[in-house]
């Protein structure tokens, strides 16, 4: 999966996700073209088309979500209570 970020002037960034496996440096390549376009284009992910005016894009950045390593901490032991414990299971009605 690839995760495309457009930076836009003076705007928030949008982030787009496409589920193809295709050659990143193809996928590069073929959104450089639209920077490159003097009008308004159309980036089409798998389930998603964004228009787009090209003088208003800084940038696009594409990682390939596939091939990053996601790190989680692990969860820590905790102990049981030896102690019994009350739980309060009636509510006051006012």
């Amino acid at each position: 999966m690839k995760k495309i970020t457009v930076y836009q002037d003076g705007m928030e960034n949008i982030e787009l996700f496409d589920d193809e496996d295709g050659d990143l440096e193809v996928f590069a390549q073929t959104l450089s073209n639209i920077l490159k376009e003097s009008s308004v284009s159309i980036i089409s992910t798998t389930g998603t088309a964004l228009i787009v005016r090209p003088s208003k894009v800084i940038s696009i950045l594409i990682k390939d979500q596939s091939k990053e390593v996601k790190v989680t901490p692990k969860a820590k032991k905790v102990q049981k209570s030896k102690e019994k414990v009350d739980i309060i299971t009636d509510v006051d009605n006012k």
